[in-house]
Formats: C-alpha cells, structure tokens, sequence
C-alpha cells in the first residue's frame, strides 16, 4: 500500500472524473498523459465507469486508475475486476476500506 501512496504523492494531483460515455474514456487517458499526470479517479457515479476503467487499464497499463465513489462491496469488486488500482470511498465506510484491503493486499 506504501507503494501506491508513493507513486500517488509523486504524481502530485489526481484528476477526479466523471465519465458518461465510456468512448470519452481513452482520448481522457491519453490526454492526461500528455499533460504529464498519469493518473485518474473515474467516479462510480456512472453507468460508463467500470467499463471506462477497464479501456484505460487496458489501453495505458502504465496509468495509475482508480475508482472513486465506491459504497459497496459490490463496486470495489467490479472496480477491482476492470483494473482499478486504487480505491476512495466517500467519507470512511469501515466495511468498505476493510474488504479493499484484504482484497488488495492479502
């Protein structure tokens, strides 16, 4: 976990985003990097947003993607099956942060 803190703390910002269609997600991607911060939150706020965290992890496996906005269990597995790689619930939901963290870091 110290890992992911590092490299989050050296990008410096992490751009939150809110994605209604997954075909916005790549030209988002690819315009970040070019901009010099490879790193996203995609909001689970959206239909679109497990799918447009799996395009991105796919597409740039090198971009630190997360999932924000996740409430459940259910949504930081789906998060975590498209290939977030960080996970922020609103607030602290010790149930939540509990389950990511087993799940993650077992």
């Amino acid at each position: 976990m110290q890992d992911m803190m590092n490299k989050l703390y050296g990008i410096g910002i992490i751009p939150v985003v809110v994605l209604d269609r997954v075909e916005d997600a790549i030209p988002l991607a690819e315009a970040l990097i070019k901009g010099g911060l490879p790193c996203a939150e995609v909001t689970f706020r959206t239909a679109a947003a497990e799918e447009a965290i799996r395009r991105i992890s796919e597409a740039f496996p090198e971009m630190l993607v997360g999932a924000g906005t996740v409430l459940t269990t259910e949504q930081a597995d789906r998060a975590i099956a498209a290939g977030a790689k960080f996970i922020v619930s609103p607030g602290f939901n010790p149930k939540v942060t509990k389950y990511v963290l087993e799940k993650v870091f077992r």
